[in-house]
């Protein structure tokens, strides 16, 4: 039982358990490699946000006719010929009130271009009228009120985006 008889473990040929390993450090370019995952991946959820429809999927557009807020205006799914959501907000201002009226709806196609017109009728009075197509699923949706931060046009925080990730590339 010992020594160098062969049969058992010599004593002289043990060493000493390997250190534990050193606890992961974040290295600058493994700080910046995570930093540019995160944006990627919140550019493209921006980017994505609109819900494009594939190929074979049904478009859903918000619909209404003369509704007085955004909030009447309800999600349905198109017939499968329609291909753009169709949206037109007419806005009439007379003196310090206003008055808006928003239709909503599925169509085959663009009618016209995207437009908006001003004209004003008399003093203290001002109209509008705005018409916009888009081709993503419940795109036609009114904006949120403009508050905060967040309160940019998506395109504008994209393009900052890119431009930041450029600039970390």
């Amino acid at each position: 039982m010992g020594g160098g008889d062969g049969e058992g473990p010599d004593k002289a040929s043990f060493s000493a358990p390997p250190p534990p390993p050193a606890p992961l450090q974040a290295e600058p370019s493994g700080v910046m490699g995570v930093a540019v995952l995160v944006l990627w991946a919140l550019l493209a959820s921006l980017g994505c946000a609109g819900g494009a429809t594939e190929p074979g999927e049904t478009l859903s557009c918000y619909q209404c006719f003369k509704a007085t807020s955004r909030e009447f205006c309800a999600p349905a799914a198109c017939a499968p010929t329609d291909r753009v959501c169709v949206s037109h907000a007419v806005l009439i201002t007379l003196r310090l009130r206003v008055g808006i009226l928003l239709s909503k709806r599925c169509a085959p196609r663009c009618p016209n271009a995207n437009m908006k017109s001003e004209w004003s009728s008399g003093p203290g009075m001002l109209a509008k009228i705005v018409r916009q197509c888009c081709s993503r699923s419940l795109c036609n949706r009114a904006p949120a009120p403009q508050e905060g931060p967040w309160a940019l046009p998506r395109g504008f925080l994209l393009q900052a985006g890119l431009g930041l990730l450029w600039v970390l590339l």
